[in-house]
């Protein structure tokens, strides 16, 4: 593991956020579970990566119980000779209907900047509230997934559970050394959510005077048109000439990922629905049907919101080819899989290392 470059570092750093995904167990169980992950992992990248926040375990119902997955998971790691603090954020799990909803819940949407205007350092963060999008507002205003900013909420106002860290993220983040980066990072969920993270802590300008980067992969679009822009103005491509996994502040994409391309309905962009069974999936008569009601189901959902959901600015690569026909959903299921995790480890070059944690990755 001593040959990984920093960006492929900074990659496994952001998959091991999703070890405990398909674990059950109470808050407590689960973190102690994820903090010996982390504990015998990461000594295994270059450098002196410890993790120094967290991880913390979210489970919106019956947190004690020994029954039921994570619905949020994140943690801080940090490398004290490169002076970086990475903020790893975790995707969907297994067995949590709480992150189904912040995967789906779309047809609602946020008013971004008038929710992180009630953002504070002492006071915390609000629970996010439904907008009103009209036909005025619609592309004037950034609007955020309802879902998206709950799984935010979640991992912004719930404080760490270690003695000695027993704050918020942000306040963390706010005491470190003005001499550290930070990077939020994410896959799939984790890349919708930490984006809206980052651009949020800094538009509340809830993180001192550090440098901020995100490093987002797989990520469905958090919001619509303007949102995008907002964050592409705090957040440019750096640096401007990388043509391959590394680079930040890009959503790292697959070109035959299918979660990529919601939620967006515009077919000139580069990701949208349509490319779900275009481009992507090419579906027998078995399973057809099946493939373009669900489809037709998410395009609806999306419409339902009343805003252009688009994309942040991605980076593409195109994983391994997927069938000229597929004619059962186990087959489905498998390429879906494949694209949207097993092909990321390879591009990147970061398999051998995640390689152990496999079993445990596959609903990340």
């Amino acid at each position: 593991m001593s040959d990984l470059n920093l960006f492929q570092q900074l990659y496994c750093l952001s998959m091991v956020s999703n070890v405990v995904s398909q674990s059950q167990g109470s808050e407590q169980e689960l973190e102690r579970k994820m903090k010996q992950e982390l504990d015998e992992g990461l000594p295994k990248l270059p450098g002196q990566w410890v993790t120094s926040w967290g991880p913390r375990v979210f489970k919106e119902k019956n947190p004690t119980s020994s029954e039921g997955g994570p619905d949020n998971v994140w943690y801080a790691a940090v490398e004290k000779t490169r002076k970086i603090c990475v903020v790893s954020i975790s995707g969907t799990a297994r067995n949590s209907l709480a992150d189904i909803v912040q995967d789906i819940l779309v047809q609602e949407v946020v008013d971004f900047n008038a929710w992180v205007k009630q953002w504070s350092s002492s006071k915390g963060i609000p629970k996010p509230q439904t907008g009103t999008p009209n036909e005025s507002t619609s592309s004037t205003t950034a609007y955020c997934a309802k879902g998206t900013c709950l799984g935010a909420w979640n991992v912004l106002r719930n404080t760490g559970t270690a003695a000695d860290k027993i704050i918020r993220i942000d306040q963390y983040l706010s005491s470190l050394d003005k001499s550290y980066s930070i990077v939020f990072a994410g896959h799939s969920l984790g890349g919708a959510l930490s984006p809206v993270v980052a651009l949020g802590l800094l538009e509340a300008n809830m993180v001192g005077s550090h440098d901020v980067k995100v490093l987002p992969s797989a990520g469905p679009s958090p919001g619509n048109d303007k949102l995008s822009l907002d964050y592409a103005e705090r957040f440019p491509k750096t640096p401007a000439s990388a043509t391959d996994y590394q680079v930040f502040n890009m959503d790292y994409y697959n070109a035959l990922d299918i979660v990529p391309q919601a939620w967006s309905l515009n077919p000139a962009q580069d990701r949208n629905l349509d490319n779900i069974l275009t481009k992507i999936l090419h579906l027998g008569d078995e399973v057809d049907e099946t493939g373009k009601l669900s489809v037709e189901l998410a395009k609806y959902i999306s419409g339902q919101s009343k805003v252009q959901y688009t994309p942040i600015p991605g980076q593409m690569f195109t994983g391994p080819p997927t069938p000229e026909v597929i004619h059962s959903w186990k087959d489905v299921k498998e390429v879906i899989g494949r694209e949207h995790v097993r092909a990321y480890w390879d591009e990147i070059g970061i398999t051998d290392f995640l390689i152990h944690f496999e079993r445990k990755f596959r609903s990340a």
